[in-house]
């Protein structure tokens, strides 16, 4: 059987690859889709899932937000104010292109997460490595001036399972 997914050539569900590649664009940025799978057999409910979520990227992400925003707000939260931190406190001169560290309205901090972009969306619906989350978002300022990553892991209902810092 034979499945057609948004932005994918068809797969044959008897015979899926490791991996699947495509690119997209998504308000004017370059997004990353992959697919990851152990196994070379899979049931369609799974594709369905997926294309569920290639349908929705707006809508995902900013439910991802939502999630990122929260987390910088709770003062319990401390993956995104950390992240955000270490980024304004060690490439102070880089980012100095990109946010104005003078202004007294809204933080470095407040500034850089404006300024996160989801890049990637990575599948992995039956446990490729390992993996407990059925799709990962990353999300980061620039590539070319960090390689971290704000990693917005999500299950198969879209329920965020964690937000992890990654590189």
């Amino acid at each position: 059987m034979k499945y057609q997914l948004p932005h994918f050539e068809e797969i044959d569900l008897t015979q899926v690859n490791e991996y699947y590649e495509a690119k997209i664009e998504l308000n004017g940025q370059e997004i990353r889709i992959d697919l990851n799978f152990e196994k070379h057999q899979l049931e369609a409910k799974s594709f369905d899932i997926i294309k569920g979520f290639l349908e929705k990227i707006e809508l995902q992400n900013t439910k991802n937000r939502t999630f990122i925003d929260a987390d910088f707000k709770d003062e319990n939260g401390d993956t995104i104010r950390e992240y955000l931190e270490f980024h304004t406190e060690e490439l102070k001169e880089e980012l100095s292109e990109i946010i104005n560290f003078d202004d007294q309205g809204n933080s470095p901090e407040q500034q850089l997460m404006e300024k996160l972009k989801l890049v990637r969306m990575g599948f992995y619906p039956d446990g490729k490595y390992g993996s407990e989350s059925f799709v990962i978002f990353d999300y980061t300022v620039d590539r070319t001036i960090t390689d971290q990553l704000i990693v917005v892991n999500i299950g198969k209902e879209g329920e965020l399972l964690n937000l992890a810092w990654e590189s």
